[in-house]
């Protein structure tokens, strides 16, 4: 397949950056859903219209089947004429819960779904997963479908542009795009090419998003958006203004924070820690995954200081 005439055109398509959500949680680490009216409202006032729910920022895979269907109901009530799009995540391991969740997100008024592949039994060919995903955009007919496509946390390495090509020997009716969340360029280019702009290639790497402008980025998919939006829509700004200095500028920063969160492990509880610091307490992540310190929060919040994050990051 040589260009993107075998992928329909999809009209769906989200605009600049789309903020993967933390799933707030109590002390105890129970559900905190009235948070999210307080997290919507800081998300639009930073140029945060887009959200995606329970992925890999929002712990979805250690929440229950209910309490995922809880956070997207408060996700779609809170975010009613304030957001642009709620995208929801339903992937799993388990075909039956993924087509429930896809099935409730249409219900409920989702924009759109998407879905990782399965971690523990593996598609064992490219066609394979692309039959397992349309199974699951089956239970959601009328609204469309993203592949979320996170090779370094799934371990399923195909690379996108072979599935983009399976894709077209197996054809999803809702297929609308692909959330890209790997730094290989290369793969992304390629994949740009392959779907002729017919569908949607979101970037998924929020400290390469400046790379991916130039190669035909228009929608960023990321943690650091959540809290540091305006750094990053001040970079797709600027590119857009032909303003490539101010554009770097705008990047370089957004690495400085990424360095830091890479410093404290890099994981959802430290990307918590910086939420924390920056805007809203979202409380703890879920077991495994680490809580910093009080030690840890205070460095973090000093190293942040002499980056000045706290001065750019509310410009």
């Amino acid at each position: 397949m040589e260009n993107g005439h075998q992928f329909p055109e999809s009209r769906f398509r989200l605009k600049g950056l789309v903020a993967a959500v933390f799933t707030p949680f109590t002390a105890n680490g129970d559900l905190n859903l009235p948070i999210i009216d307080s997290y919507v409202d800081q998300l639009v006032s930073d140029g945060v219209r887009n959200v995606f729910v329970c992925g890999t920022t929002g712990e979805g895979m250690s929440l229950t089947t209910e309490e995922r269907m809880n956070v997207t109901e408060k996700w779609i009530e809170s975010g009613k004429d304030k957001l642009d799009a709620v995208v929801v995540h339903v992937g799993s391991s388990n075909l039956r819960e993924s087509q429930k969740l896809a099935q409730h997100a249409q219900d409920v008024g989702a924009a759109a779904i998407a879905s990782i592949p399965p971690v523990f039994y593996k598609a064992a060919t490219i066609d394979h997963l692309v039959s397992f995903f349309k199974e699951i955009s089956e239970a959601a007919p009328k609204i469309p479908f993203y592949y979320y496509h996170n090779p370094g946390i799934t371990g399923v390495k195909y690379q996108l542009e072979d599935f983009l090509s399976a894709l077209g020997r197996n054809p999803v009716p809702s297929f609308c795009g692909v959330k890209f969340c790997s730094n290989d360029l290369y793969d992304y280019g390629r994949s740009m090419v392959l779907c002729n702009n017919h569908i949607q290639i979101m970037y998924a790497v929020d400290e390469q998003a400046l790379p991916s402008l130039t190669l035909g980025g228009d929608a960023f998919i990321g943690s650091t958006y959540n809290y540091a939006g305006r750094v990053s829509n001040r970079m797709i700004k600027f590119y857009n203004a032909g303003d490539m200095e101010g554009a770097k500028t705008e990047q370089f920063r957004n690495q400085a924070v990424v360095n830091v969160l890479m410093k404290y492990g890099g994981n959802v509880g430290t990307n918590k820690a910086m939420m924390r610091l920056a805007r809203l307490d979202l409380g703890p992540p879920r077991a495994p995954v680490h809580t910093p310190s009080q030690e840890e929060l205070k460095n973090m919040k000093q190293d942040l200081e002499s980056i000045g994050f706290f001065k750019w990051n509310n410009e």
